[in-house]
């Protein structure tokens, strides 16, 4: 056992150095032009405020670097950078950083801009991180999990790029039809083709439709007073389906969590207690059920600050009242994280009975 797992170990500590030393060596294969910090001299540090009394600290770099890729491959570049303190919008950088720019040739010199950190090295050891600690917990299943959420990712950017590709008004069909089928590929990656399947792919389904439906249906009740569909980031197509295609997905995630934690738990209390009724089991759903709704809904607020936080700081620090700031930044949030409640509170009674329908028991 210590041996199996001391090979498991040294397996993880290879796999994160490989990792690192393809990540950082892989420039080649980016068409945007890297450059990576040789040397930064620090200048002079002055203090910045505005009308609103925001202060903040400014200092003025030198940033000297070699470009990694393209055509200037091996030549040495340097530019001036101003970072504040703050790190709103431009950034304090380090030597050995890899960083994207962009070079510019105007009245014979060369001008270089930076535009963003090159970031795939700490998304590739942070993934790795994750599939080893999946793997400690699940042993084969965590890897089915990772292989399941693979495959999710790619067919959600087939989806988008299907979106952009056929340009249609009514895109949210697109993205229903879609999340059935993130329904079905997890669940048949983690539970298996069988009866667990088919009664946790119809909770979840019931759960979804019912929760949309009531919100929609809500929606048009009040014509969408008060929702602010043209707050969305970038929104380049009709806005309250864009709106609903994200709400869809979200609610998806969170009665997919609730549904598959009643159901699993009432086939384990089946194969354990063979003699347990059809009432017991129901009971027995409803109170998993209980136990998980406060966390689920909690955690639902909390990912709703989460992405609402900064944009609200922002609009408080400049003048804008609370009213104005929650209309803009937390309305639409706050709704979606509404709806997903609602689909809580409906697949809890909705796995439960289908689960203990499916079961059968002693008694019914």
């Amino acid at each position: 056992m210590r041996k199996k797992l001391f090979f498991e170990c040294i397996i993880m500590i290879l796999g994160a150095i490989v990792i690192f030393v393809i990540s950082t060596h892989d420039a080649f294969l980016y068409k945007q032009t890297i450059l990576q910090v040789t040397e930064v001299s620090q200048g002079k540090t002055f203090k910045t405020s505005d009308e609103y009394g925001n202060h903040d600290k400014k200092t003025n770099q030198r940033v000297d670097g070699l470009i990694l890729n393209g055509e200037k491959k091996g030549k040495k570049f340097s530019f001036q950078n101003t970072y504040a303190a703050s790190g709103g919008l431009s950034q304090n950088y380090q030597k050995g950083q890899q960083i994207f720019v962009t070079i510019s040739k105007e009245n014979g010199k060369y001008e270089v801009t930076p535009t963003n950190y090159k970031r795939d090295t700490y998304l590739f050891m942070m993934c790795w991180i994750m599939i080893c600690l999946l793997f400690i917990v699940m042993k084969i299943d965590g890897l089915r999990t990772i292989i399941s959420v693979l495959i999710n990712f790619i067919l959600f950017l087939i989806i988008v790029q299907l979106d952009v590709w056929w340009n249609i008004t009514n895109f949210f069909v697109i993205f229903a039809v879609s999340a059935v089928i993130f329904t079905a590929i997890t669940l048949a990656m983690i539970v298996g083709l069988n009866k667990q399947f088919w009664v946790t792919f119809l909770s979840i389904v019931s759960g979804t439709s019912i929760a949309l439906l009531i919100s929609i249906v809500i929606m048009w009740i009040t014509q969408d007073n008060g929702m602010h569909y043209e707050a969305l980031d970038f929104a380049t197509q009709q806005p309250k389906q864009l709106f609903l295609s994200a709400t869809l997905i979200g609610l998806l995630g969170t009665v997919m969590d609730a549904s598959t934690d009643i159901v699993s738990t009432l086939f384990e209390l089946k194969r354990s207690q063979p003699q347990v009724t059809f009432q017991q089991l129901y009971q027995s759903g409803r109170e998993v059920g209980k136990d998980i709704m406060g966390p689920l809904i909690n955690v639902l607020l909390l990912i709703f600050f989460a992405e609402t936080f900064t944009m609200a700081v922002l609009y408080f620090r400049t003048g804008n009242t609370i009213g104005y700031t929650f209309s803009w930044t937390m309305s639409l949030g706050l709704t979606q994280a509404v709806i997903s409640g609602i689909g809580i509170a409906l697949v809890i009674p909705a796995a439960s009975l289908i689960a203990a329908w499916s079961l059968g028991g002693s008694e019914k």
